[in-house]
């Protein structure tokens, strides 16, 4: 009998109450598939009334361990008769709250941030638990819709929220496409410096791929080797249009010199490349007494 979908579990579930948009199930039943018959170790941050843990251990089967962490201290009543089920109290963004998630599973497969929605939080819960995901595992945030608000640390047009952080990340996957000499972390300074935390440049070559849902990022980890381009693939015998391309078989991808690029050797983030280009052209209205057509 083949597996039921998550959304199939949510419907037939009678136990501790779980709240999740509707828009989510569909996209965990794949995003999550792969998981489904492994001995994984998940990790849920925001866990409210229990509901989303009985839920997983349902749709997970075979896990060995599934970790929830919520900051309220009523979720300390909570009960469950699966016995792989556990709950830590306390901020997942401190460090006694991590020494406790990992004396339980010390390699995390799933990461779900449910938590305050806070870009400040989401951020640094990523970079704490981030290196702790085994490589082809997943690190998933919820309800990004927040950092649209002031309210939770956000704004269409802040550079420094939740979602702006994701984004930033897949240049740091594109990082050998960049054509200067800087690390990777490069990119991610100003959230450094605003929330008061770092990530390893080493951790950050784990980073394989990043997609965007309506109000979910999904970061997948992988080793470092095979987050690279790779060379060349060239298969085929009839080049009537373009010959000559065998002989870039098996040859690597190089960048191109950026450092005279002023967006790039600029080093700081070009999220606000237009307020650049003005500053840029009142500089030569100054010099020259003209203007831009």
């Amino acid at each position: 009998m083949p597996n039921k979908t998550l959304e199939g579990l949510y419907e037939e579930h009678s136990g501790k109450v779980s709240d999740r948009w509707s828009g989510y199930l569909p996209e965990y039943s794949r995003l999550l598939a792969e998981y489904r018959d492994k001995p994984i170790a998940l990790f849920e941050i925001g866990v409210q009334n229990g509901g989303s843990l009985e839920i997983w251990s349902a749709f997970f089967p075979s896990a060995r361990r599934l970790v929830g962490c919520d900051i309220n201290p009523d979720c300390a009543q909570l009960e469950f008769a699966d016995p792989r089920i556990a709950v830590v109290i306390g901020d997942a963004d401190s460090r006694e709250v991590q020494e406790k998630v990992l004396a339980m599973a010390t390699r995390l497969d799933v990461i779900i941030d449910d938590g305050s929605h806070r870009s400040r939080d989401i951020a640094r819960t990523f970079a704490r638990y981030f290196p702790f995901v085994e490589d082809g595992g997943v690190f998933i945030a919820e309800d990004l819709h927040c950092s649209y608000w002031q309210e939770f640390e956000g704004g269409l047009f802040d550079p420094v929220s939740s979602i702006a952080f994701f984004k930033q990340l897949a240049d740091v996957i594109n990082h050998e496409h960049w054509g200067v000499a800087e690390p990777p972390s490069n990119v991610l300074k100003r959230f450094f410096e605003k929330y008061d935390f770092t990530i390893d440049d080493e951790q950050l070559q784990h980073i394989h791929s990043v997609e965007f849902i309506n109000s979910m990022c999904v970061v997948r980890r992988e080793r470092p080797e095979r987050n690279r381009l790779g060379s060349r693939f060239m298969a085929g015998s009839v080049a009537k249009v373009v010959p000559g391309h065998w002989e870039l078989h098996g040859t690597s991808s190089y960048a191109l010199d950026q450092t005279t690029n002023p967006l790039t050797a600029r080093r700081t983030p070009a999220n606000d490349a237009m307020e650049f280009f003005a500053r840029c052209a009142r500089a030569v209205r100054r010099r020259t007494g003209m203007g831009f057509r």
